[in-house]
């Protein structure tokens, strides 16, 4: 799928000025950043990103035609900086809607317990003040991005609005919360070698930590299992991660089912709580 199409999916059809213009931006900004621009990455819905080099370093640049998105997760990215757990943010240009990053070499993988754990500790306090930086909380958050998933396969109707309807039970009693990643599944994860996991485009959202463990309890094949080995391995409430996990299950088996994965064992733990 080339940039025009995955742009227009996201955005409609009114986006196709911004992608016949891109070009030209991206000579602005190669420009304006001394940038030799190379290959485009092909995944990316919301944002348009490059390989690039900087003084013979290799960096990343992002640019959205949603300005508002470009500069939330620059915002973001900034606030988690300290935690050494995201790339580092070299420029950022709000009125293009352009961003150019640290380039991290990893892979993506999940870390063992103990490693994520200490992921999600170190971002988790790297912000002192949340809500300042915050644009939405947990209830928004899930309210956005649940409708984007339909029945699919063995995925019926009823286990999407069982999903919703314990995701807004669990946001009514959340805990004390802090900045959440908001996206965390393993593609937006890097084993950085010695670095340790660092983090890609957050969605960064207000509530409770569990929230931002439920992709690494899904992905394995024993789910009880791996709540019960991260939450001995950090300060996550068992049952908190639990519920958000069992909640969120059938919505990630629409995933997997598009990736052409199997989901019994998802379904299965969705419903066995």
């Amino acid at each position: 799928m080339d940039v025009a199409e995955r742009m227009r999916k996201r955005f409609g059809e009114g986006v196709l000025s911004w992608t016949a213009a891109l070009p030209a931006r991206l000579a602005r900004l190669a420009a304006a950043w001394d940038l030799t621009l190379g290959d485009v990455f092909p995944d990316g819905a919301s944002a348009v990103t490059l390989r690039v080099t900087r003084a013979g370093e290799p960096a990343v640049l992002k640019v959205s035609p949603d300005l508002v998105f470009a500069a939330e997760q620059v915002e973001v990215l900034r606030a988690f900086a300290p935690s050494g757990r995201v790339p580092a943010v070299l420029a950022a240009d709000p009125d293009e809607g352009a961003v150019l990053l640290e380039h991290v070499r990893g892979t993506n993988t999940w870390p063992e317990p103990a490693a994520f754990g200490a992921l999600l500790r170190d971002l988790h306090a790297a912000v002192a003040d949340p809500a300042a930086i915050a644009r939405r909380d947990l209830g928004g958050w899930t309210g956005e991005f649940l409708p984007r998933f339909t029945p699919t396969g063995p995925v019926t109707a009823a286990h999407l609005v069982t999903a919703r309807d314990r995701c807004a039970e669990l946001v009514t009693t959340q805990g004390a919360p802090v900045l959440l990643h908001g996206d965390l599944h393993v593609d937006n994860l890097l084993d950085a070698g010695p670095r340790g996991p660092v983090v890609l485009d957050p969605k960064a959202c207000l509530g409770e930590p569990e929230f931002d463990a439920v992709d690494f309890v899904l992905a394995g094949p024993d789910h009880p299992a791996r709540v019960a080995a991260l939450a001995a391995a950090s300060s996550l409430d068992a049952g908190r991660l639990d519920a958000w996990a069992r909640a969120l299950a059938p919505v990630v088996a629409v995933g997997q089912l598009r990736r052409g994965l199997p989901v019994g064992a998802l379904l299965e733990y969705a419903t066995g709580a």
